[in-house]
């Protein structure tokens, strides 16, 4: 089997224990699809805008951070990464990753940009008032971006609200319809390469927390999804232009009411392992090697789920 050269691409400042734990989980996985990579810290790629890429030029690119202005330049030069600027871009902005999902009518909570804030100006809470009214109490303000769930709120009324919108400032941010019967539970499922790889149905960890992800101490299990989940999970991952998500869904009042909530494009593995006992790294690394040669035999994944 011809093996494949590339590069994983790192955040230069964000390196905690479990993200270098999924580090070796990527490399180990990668090994066993052919796949050699040497991993960069973002800061130690100065790419020059406009420049061919140097020699010798990676197969691939991993990139697994969130800094969309170097890959676009990455891709610029040449590279082709897993995922693309663009699909980074639009999974890592929440009002982005809205704007998608209503193009082609997947469902999601009825959300409401807030009015940008420009540096040195202050907030008016009269827009989170207008929300409520329209979105109904409790409402869930979101900044735009985020991760594990660390800059998502729920206000229970304008008070709470006010006391959050000053607390964001000027970051950017959206109000979103509080999805009640969703309350601490949601499913993530992980698409790869235009297939569902596992779900898991994922619970908070107290009856007084509205959020269900891992990072808020959360908890998960396997479980099977319904075509309609599956549909929404694909459909998303595609709107966005994603080869390989961990799509958030919204539990409804019954079996037919879901809600696209969130789409990562550089999803934490390890609780989806935990949970699922499945690795999706293994599919990721196949779906890499069928993207850079897919007309060959020797690219023929040995696909888990």
């Amino acid at each position: 089997m011809e093996v494949y050269n590339g590069w994983l691409v790192v955040n230069s400042y964000y390196n905690p224990a479990k993200f270098r734990a999924l580090y070796k989980v990527l490399q180990e996985s990668a090994e066993k699809a052919g796949l050699h990579y040497s991993m960069w810290s973002s800061d130690a790629l100065p790419t020059i805008i406009g420049s061919k890429c140097r020699e010798p030029k990676p197969d691939f690119v991993l990139f697994w951070d969130k800094d969309v202005l170097l890959a676009r330049a990455m891709e610029l030069s040449g590279l082709h990464l897993f995922n693309s600027s663009s699909a980074i871009a639009a999974a890592d902005d929440k009002i982005q990753t809205a704007l998608k999902l209503a193009k082609y009518n997947i469902p999601q909570p009825d959300t409401i940009p807030a009015p940008t804030c420009f540096p040195g100006c202050k907030r008016n809470p009269s827009s989170a008032e207008q929300a409520g009214r329209i979105l109904g109490w409790p409402l869930v303000i979101k900044e735009n971006k985020g991760s594990f769930g660390q800059q998502v709120y729920l206000a229970n009324n304008l008070a709470e609200a006010t006391k959050i919108l000053t607390h964001i400032g000027e970051r950017d941010c959206l109000f979103q319809k509080y999805i009640s019967a969703s309350k601490g539970k949601d499913l993530r499922v992980t698409v790869v390469g235009g297939k569902v790889v596992c779900a898991m149905e994922r619970h908070a960890a107290s009856n007084m927390e509205f959020r269900s992800n891992i990072g808020q101490g959360g908890t998960a299990t396997s479980r099977p999804i319904s075509q309609l989940e599956e549909k929404l999970a694909l459909a998303a991952t595609a709107a966005l232009g994603l080869d390989f998500a961990g799509v958030d869904i919204l539990l409804g009042r019954d079996e037919n009411e879901r809600y696209v909530c969130e789409v990562n494009s550089n999803p934490q593995l390890q609780s989806t392992i935990d949970a699922c006992g499945v690795n999706p790294a293994t599919n990721i690394m196949w779906h890499i090697r069928n993207s850079i040669k897919s007309q060959t035999d020797d690219a023929v994944p040995p696909v888990e789920g």
